[in-house]
């Protein structure tokens, strides 16, 4: 497998130090010394820059190094999943947990959260680790300096999230003093600033970056760079606060680059099954993933967690179920209509009777009791998502439910369905709402296609709200939720409400400022540069 490139290297060398108080002093002598001066010990380097967003500790899945109550929460993909998706009208936990009630009913404070403490301090330790890499490496060899500008890539993507779930975060590069002073702070505008410019870097003729869909995966490439490039500038009006339409001009360059080298895959559904990453037919089109593996990558995050949380029975190719995701009749409106939801049987009707009208509506009822969400907080009130399934698209007779314990399915970031979207969408905003943009058009409907779509109201022109509705069935659970209300206005808003939407059975409004998320008090009493966002100092 490809992907065992990275695996391998992981397994070399296992993640040992925490983040503390995000002092950035120099990780190098917590790696091992010597640690760049040959070639295998770099690529463990370079790996562990990579496994930032999948690994927790090298005690195992039961293990964590960074302060949160359960190993599995501190894993950067299900905490980052958390914030974007049980805070939206997709998903909720029926837990009990405080962090898991305040997220899902929109209620969290600047006191310490699982989930946003867990985002920010992964994301921070993606940052510190890949400085590292950078300030003890240079680019007088030319492959040396192909992997820094991968860790840019990586480190920029973590400056994404941090802009996107933070807004103003402490900002560190490799060219800064290694302990001489605490971090300073970023304002939104200046980060965005930052990251446009070191994207247009990356996607540079003179980047060492391979071009899009050349590296091998699991590592990243221009094209990783172009939709990273596009995703941020098509939210460019949330973080700037003011819109600027040529910026949709190039949210749409960057994303028609990323289509021109990514086809989209044939096979929807094997876009998130635990052989995608190396299925020849999903790698088409994932350009940048968070990989697992059941036996390399142990932990109770990342797309074992989206399995298992999902489920109380061995399905899926997992043995094990949690109980605790749950989904709304309103989130699957949008893929089967009100006719085929009124139609559906509680503890009868599986993913068979909907994916016949959208093959990504892969939800069911056969878990259920009744069709209304969280009706007496039990997991079997409501629908169940079984779009991440650990059996294998290439070998359908083999039910890794049966022995497997982990997910190997890996969790794409960054794909060519999104951009076809992005396109699309800036398109849209760029033409004042509606566009007749024949791409745009097309990619939709290509889109559609690929689902087997019936009923699509797509013609000649596609508006806003049309990208909407289909962001809401190609993205559905892919942790962009949370993003793509706000840019939307509907987030916060009392005009757009969804069930136990601020904690509410049918919904209300919350304040906007918790459109950001708190800094952590802790990274505030040991850092005097940084500023609580507004609305969270009472």
């Amino acid at each position: 497998m490809k992907k065992n490139i990275i695996f391998g290297a992981i397994a070399a060398l296992m993640l040992t130090s925490c983040i503390g108080d995000l002092d950035q002093e120099p990780m190098a002598g917590n790696i091992v010394n010597g640690v760049y001066e040959n070639e295998a010990s770099r690529m463990s380097a370079l790996a562990k820059v990579y496994g930032s967003f999948s690994l927790v500790d090298q005690g195992g899945a039961g293990s964590t190094d960074i302060d949160v109550s359960d190993a599995g929460a501190s894993e950067f993909l299900r905490a980052w999943w958390s914030v974007q998706t049980l805070s939206s009208d997709e998903a909720k936990c029926v837990w009990g947990d405080p962090w898991v009630s305040d997220i899902c009913g929109n209620k969290w404070t600047s006191v310490k959260n699982d989930a946003i403490y867990a985002t920010y301090t992964r994301a921070m330790m993606m940052i510190s680790y890949a400085n590292d890499f950078l300030r003890n490496t240079n680019d007088n060899d030319a492959e040396i300096a192909i992997e820094r500008a991968e860790v840019r890539f990586l480190r920029a993507f973590a400056y994404w999230i941090m802009i996107d779930c933070f807004g103003n975060p402490p900002f560190v590069l490799e060219t800064d003093p290694v302990g001489a002073a605490n971090p300073k702070q970023i304002s939104r505008t200046e980060l965005f600033e930052w990251l446009h410019n070191e994207l247009e870097e990356l996607v540079s003729e003179s980047s060492a970056l391979k071009a899009a869909h050349t590296q091998v995966y699991p590592r990243v490439d221009k094209g990783a760079a172009y939709a990273l490039m596009a995703r941020l500038l098509l939210n460019h009006k949330v973080y700037l606060g003011e819109e600027n339409a040529s910026l949709y001009d190039e949210a749409a360059a960057a994303a028609d680059a990323v289509i021109g080298a990514y086809p989209l895959a044939k096979n929807y559904r094997a876009l998130f099954m635990g052989d995608n990453g190396e299925n020849p037919d999903a790698l088409n089109e994932i350009v940048y993933a968070a990989c697992y593996d059941a036996t390399k990558t142990q932990s109770y995050g990342g797309t074992s967690f989206l399995i298992i949380a999902g489920k109380n029975n061995a399905s899926l190719g997992i043995t094990d179920g949690w109980s605790g995701l749950v989904t709304s009749s309103e989130a699957v409106l949008p893929f089967v209509g009100q006719a085929v939801i009124d139609g559906a049987e509680a503890g009868v009707s599986d993913e068979s009777v909907f994916t016949a009208i959208d093959k990504r509506a892969l939800v069911t009822l056969t878990m259920s009791v009744d069709k209304t969400m969280m009706k007496k907080k039990d997991f079997t009130n409501g629908w169940h998502v079984v779009k991440f399934n650990n059996n294998h698209f290439l070998d359908p007779s083999t039910d890794y439910g049966l022995t497997a314990k982990f997910s190997s399915v890996d969790f794409p970031l960054l794909r060519a369905g999104e951009m076809y979207l992005t396109y699309a969408e800036a398109k849209a905003r760029k033409d004042g709402g509606v566009t007749s943009d024949a791409k745009a058009v097309q990619y939709i409907k290509a889109l559609q296609a690929r689902a087997g779509m019936q009923n699509s109201s797509v013609a000649s022109t596609v508006s806003l709200d049309q990208i909407f509705d289909e962001i809401s069935r190609e993205m559905f659970w892919e942790g962009q939720r949370r993003t793509t209300l706000i840019r939307y206005d509907r987030y916060s808003s009392p005009n757009y409400l969804w069930p136990y939407k601020s904690g509410v059975a049918n919904g209300q409004g919350f304040d906007s400022y918790m459109e950001l998320f708190p800094l952590p008090s802790d990274d505030l009493l040991a850092n005097e540069n940084l500023t609580q966002n507004p609305g969270y100092n009472n």
